[in-house]
């Protein structure tokens, strides 16, 4: 057999340190499939759906900060992974997306599994997106795909590519990331530093808001140095925009997750919002999100972000960490004039709603128990009802100890966390999951299992989905007047006899000691396991 175009692709995405390949295939990846054949440093990774590859392939680029490939098939595959795609958008996950589409010549025609418009599907949730023209292209675009996913700010990247395309006689040498990796940090002008020291220098009342990028960025320890520079409180962003820890909840510094009414953001004259999103709006606010007359400082990798709806005193476009070390030295040569004395940490914040003797477990006691059987390990967050209440609890010393979608695309979990576990195998992950979540991603059991990935899931199952049953509180309808909350009750699945059958060993628990237990008996094993814990169903929020 000659060589073929997809050989020269793959030949690429060796240079770029690809090993996998995530996928399920369909017809029009048969050129690629056989490539893989002869290849000893590439394999594919196997998925039952596009929505797991996807997910999968962004928990792995969240964990390292490389990108990984997703190869998607036609139209329907693309339409299933876009979901998850969305969420790789907002952690500015480096994942290149390679969708195979039907030969040239029956696109025009409305054949098979083809669409007239296939990048206007992804092109809202991707930095760049473009259908290769030629055969001779392919290993250029692929290459150049790689190059603009790993430019900060990082992300996903689409490329369209024909199935005839990729069976045509290799033509070219193919490119590869030689020549076409730099460092793309960057650094705000010396005139804007300034500005923002001379700001920070003159407050009484500092606050720092420590966002994801922080944590993806690897800017976590200069931010420490800033707070204790500066001897001013931090807090985690705003919890709807949070997508993994920018500071560590064990830091004495550390006072909390951003609230419009917690007291530090009430009592401050500045705000310091570094790579944080200023807001991730869930419903449109009916109360001041910034308090009067705030100083804000708003600094981001993402350029698109600062004042997207808030203005701010100072904007800083770039590098977390390098903007940090630049105001330690401005500051250095301007010391704060702010005496701020940390206030005391509370221990429990949260309004506690304990489980009774003998009655259903309820969500805190819940998330209690598995958040210390768990200290020390990966978190994966992906439980709708709870997650609030899980960001608070959860220990996270790093920036990769706590990760969530922040996209409200169900289902993210389950694939992220294998994605996760690969890209960090000497730690243990966990992957804690909403009933409701696990029935979105099911498909990622069948691959947990025949990878033999030992993650934990551990599922919430409160037999509803109660955020809906929230929503309707809200709303103060009828469905609150008498009680009644339809569209909520998914009831009648048994979770772990499901997992069970698809490989993945499932246990159902409906006590805290039966649930320490099994979390504690899962740790170390060499395969998938799955918990099921049974929770109160008339509980609609924690």
């Amino acid at each position: 057999m000659k060589r073929t175009a997809a050989d020269d692709l793959l030949d690429v995405l060796a240079s770029w340190g690809v090993s996998k390949v995530f996928s399920c295939p369909g017809s029009t990846e048969a050129a690629i499939l056989d490539a893989l054949m002869d290849r000893d440093d590439m394999e594919l990774f196997l998925t039952t759906h596009e929505s797991a590859a996807v997910s999968i392939a962004d928990g792995y680029s969240r964990a390292t900060g490389a990108p990984s490939v997703v190869y998607l098939h036609a139209n329907g595959g693309l339409t299933n992974g876009l979901a998850n795609l969305a969420a790789a958008q907002l952690a500015y996950s480096p994942v290149v997306v390679l969708n195979g589409l039907k030969p040239r010549s029956i696109q025009s025609r409305a054949g098979f599994t083809t669409a007239r418009r296939m990048r206007d599907f992804v092109h809202q949730y991707v930095k760049d997106d473009w259908q290769c023209l030629s055969s001779e292209a392919i290993a250029e675009d692929v290459n150049r795909a790689f190059r603009t996913a790993m430019i900060e700010p990082t992300g996903p990247v689409w490329v369209g590519l024909s199935q005839d395309l990729l069976e045509s006689p290799s033509s070219a040498p193919a490119p590869g990331a030689d020549g076409f990796t730099f460092d793309s940090r960057t650094v705000p002008s010396a005139s804007a530093i300034r500005a923002a020291a001379d700001v920070i220098a003159q407050s009484r009342h500092p606050v720092i808001v420590a966002g994801s990028e922080v944590a993806r960025s690897g800017a976590i320890d200069d931010v420490i140095r800033l707070s204790e520079t500066l001897r001013v409180p931090v807090l985690h962003e705003d919890r709807r925009a949070l997508e993994r820890p920018g500071f560590p909840t064990d830091h004495p510094n550390f006072r909390g997750q951003y609230e419009p009414a917690h007291p530090l953001v009430q009592g401050a004259d500045l705000l310091v919002f570094l790579g944080a999103r200023l807001f991730n709006e869930f419903e449109p606010p009916t109360s001041p999100q910034l308090p009067a007359g705030v100083k804000i400082i708003h600094s981001h990798t993402d350029a698109r972000q600062i004042a997207l709806i808030h203005g701010v005193d100072v904007g800083l476009v770039g590098d977390q960490g390098l903007i940090a070390q630049e105001l330690l030295a401005a500051l250095s040569e301007r010391p704060p004039q702010h005496e701020f004395v940390l206030p005391e940490r509370e221990a429990d914040p949260a309004p506690r709603a304990s489980t009774t003797d003998g009655g259903a477990l309820k969500a805190l006691d819940v998330v209690d128990t598995i958040t210390d059987a768990l200290r020390g390990a990966v978190i994966v967050g992906d439980a709708t009802t709870a997650g609030g209440v899980l960001q608070t609890r959860a220990h996270q010393h790093s920036g990769n100890d706590y990760f969530v979608s922040s996209s409200g695309s169900l289902g993210w979990g389950m694939g992220a966390a294998l994605g996760i576990k690969m890209g960090l195998p000497q730690r243990r992950v966990a992957a804690i999951l909403g009933d409701g979540v696990f029935q979105f991603g099911i498909p990622a059991l069948w691959s947990a299992a025949r990878q033999n990935i030992p993650v934990t899931y551990v599922v919430i199952n409160n037999q509803r989905y109660a955020a809906v049953g929230a929503a309707l509180q809200r709303y103060h309808g009828k469905a609150a007047e008498r009680q009644v909350y339809p569209g909520t009750d998914i009831a009648g699945v048994n979770i772990a006899e499901v997992s069970s059958a698809f490989g993945v060993p499932g246990q159902r628990v409906d006590t805290l000691e039966d649930l320490r237990s099994a979390i504690d008996a899962a740790d170390g094993v060499e395969h998938p396991v799955l918990i099921e814990v049974m929770t109160d169903t008339e509980q609609l929020r924690p």
